[in-house]
């Protein structure tokens, strides 16, 4: 404890003497779904938002993908990127007004999706999207499918932008993973449907170089609910607003966080978070000092308050910066982010928040040469309540063994446990026509109250890289590999069954042969090694989809 206390101070008292502007972040997140233990963040209100200038000409559509099958979820947080040299932009391309996709593979798999925009405008951009996947594999009701529609739309004047989205999410899962040799069940038996519905608008002023006040404002919210008695709504309320004043800078945000949990027990979990800071920026420096206050209320209640710093020095201009900072939050464990992290959960799930007590972290970034990006990070968090999963253990019941259950609960570590994090990120433009990446991360765990972070491995490590071959033809190839895990099959004796790591590879390809028309193709897990991506449910193995696509 005491070491511990003289590195917060240590730390708080090096970044303090190094003051300067603050890290901003590009603009307040949007919904971010990923699969991970914990990795503590901000509220969606605490983040910085600078929204692109009035006359930036880029416009974005909703990014459609499928998913991989037997590619191991991300179950530690996603790294944080390091961009590279930006490859020329294609100035005023034109956005299309239909695309289309249909495609079909091996495990009966079908894609489906199409996407509407409208007729391109500097000040106005708005569409519609739908799609649809499905695919089945070689054991009994190891199914999976998925539906997505959305709106969305985004204005802009003068003075401010104006975003709007409108979602429904449906995930059809099937809990397959139960001893197919001691039980048989009907699809509809195991079906494990997640619906989720899900929309916001947000208002933000622009980028006015001869203003310094911006300001955000965003509210959203979801309905989440399975096919059984679970459901959870939340309503959020996020602000931001700051102002500069030559090399320092003055800002708050704001976040209201509403959210409720309906099972077999309701649970009303509300936050309340303030955060005032302070930027100042000199030649090499940048820092940020503040202040995060959360108070939880609702079924709980509790106000705490945490420290807000971060400095950066760039010690080579252009090509070498150190970074460090400390923080902290009190970051809420939902059943739709606990659902999307492991699709297998059972009823009744409880639910406790998770006290990042301090998180410190520094490292470096900057460029190697022109196109060559890095950044490295260590990481250390003090947590109370950290989240893992773990099977339910059905017991003997007459001529019937004891079994293990194909439905997962969570589990949490006690008080002060530790996580230890490296994270490395590599990425490389070639060329216009080649771009590589590299990501790399490892976490250790100092847990108690459990033995072991169950189902989570300790390092993945990921290859990537883009060809665009001619100009209409590109491949992009992933080749990467998960360590082992540790599975928790009886509490009561402490018994647990390890998962081996693996490695795999990915590889697609696209070919325009018609200025409207074109080909795809996508093979995953072209090593075919059988693995387990939870406890009892195993991958599906070497999978393939094809198709067409469609532009005007």
């Amino acid at each position: 404890m005491k070491l511990q206390h003289k590195l917060y101070f240590i730390a708080l008292g090096t970044l303090l003497f190094a003051s300067t502007t603050s890290y901003a972040q590009k603009k307040l997140e949007e919904e971010i779904e990923f699969v991970r233990p914990y990795k503590p963040v901000l509220g969606d209100a605490i983040k910085i938002r600078r929204n692109p200038d009035f006359n930036d000409d880029n416009t974005t559509k909703p990014v459609l993908q499928y998913t991989q099958f037997d590619r191991q979820f991300n179950q530690n947080g996603n790294i944080s990127k390091v961009g590279a040299q930006a490859l020329p932009s294609e100035g005023n391309a034109v956005l299309p007004l239909f695309y289309a996709k249909l495609g079909g593979g091996n495990l009966s798999s079908i894609l489906g999706e199409f996407f509407f925009n409208s007729a391109q405008s500097p000040t106005e951009q708005y569409g519609f999207y739908y799609q649809a996947y499905t695919a089945k594999g070689e054991i009994d009701n190891q199914n999976f499918s998925r539906n997505n529609v959305g709106l969305f739309g985004k204005f802009i004047n003068e003075s401010f932008t104006t975003t709007a989205s409108l979602n429904y999410k449906q995930n059809n899962n099937y809990y397959y993973g139960y001893d197919h040799e001691l039980f048989s069940y009907e699809k509809n038996d195991v079906l494990h449907k997640l619906n989720n519905f899900n929309g916001e608008v947000e208002l933000a002023s622009n980028i006015d170089p001869a203003k310094t006040f911006t300001y955000a404002v965003k509210l959203g919210g979801y309905a989440f609910s399975d096919n059984y008695s679970a459901k959870e709504s939340n309503v959020y309320l996020n602000t931001i607003a700051g102002d500069n004043f030559g090399n320092f800078g003055g800002h708050v945000a704001l976040n209201l966080d509403m959210n409720n949990y309906n099972d077999a027990t309701k649970v009303k979990n509300h936050f309340f978070r303030l955060n005032p800071y302070v930027t100042l920026e000199r030649e090499r420096l940048q820092s940020k000092l503040g202040l995060n206050f959360v108070s939880n209320f609702g079924d709980n209640s509790s106000f705490k308050i945490y420290p807000n710093v971060y400095a950066e020095y760039q010690a080579i201009d252009k090509y070498l910066s150190f970074f460090g900072g400390l923080n902290g939050d009190l970051q809420k464990n939902t059943l739709k982010d606990l659902s999307v992290r492991n699709p297998f959960l059972g009823s009744d799930i409880v639910l406790k928040n998770s006290n990042e007590r301090l998180k410190i972290y520094a490292g470096l970034k900057g460029t190697i040469i022109t196109g060559l990006g890095f950044k490295v990070q260590f990481t250390s968090s003090s947590i109370d309540s950290l989240p893992f999963f773990a099977n339910n253990v059905v017991p003997a019941n007459g001529t019937e063994p004891q079994t293990i259950s194909e439905k997962y609960y969570v589990v949490y570590a006690g008080k002060k446990s530790n996580l230890s994090t490296i994270t490395a990120n590599l990425e490389y433009a070639a060329s216009d026509r080649l771009r590589l990446g590299f990501e790399f991360l490892s976490n250790s765990y100092d847990l108690t109250d459990i033995d072991k972070p169950w189902l989570t491995p300790k390092y993945r490590v990921n290859l990537s890289g883009t060809y665009q071959a001619m100009k209409n033809l590109s491949f992009t190839a992933d080749l990467f590999n998960v360590s082992k895990q540790y599975a928790l099959i009886d509490p009561a004796v402490n018994s647990y069954k390890t998962l081996s790591g693996y490695t795999d590879l990915n590889i697609s390809g696209n070919y325009q042969f018609h200025k409207n028309f074109g080909a795809f193709a996508n093979v995953n897990n072209i090593l075919g090694k059988k693995y387990d991506l939870y406890l009892n449910y195993p991958s599906y193995g070497f999978n393939f989809i094809a198709g067409i696509s469609v532009t005007f």
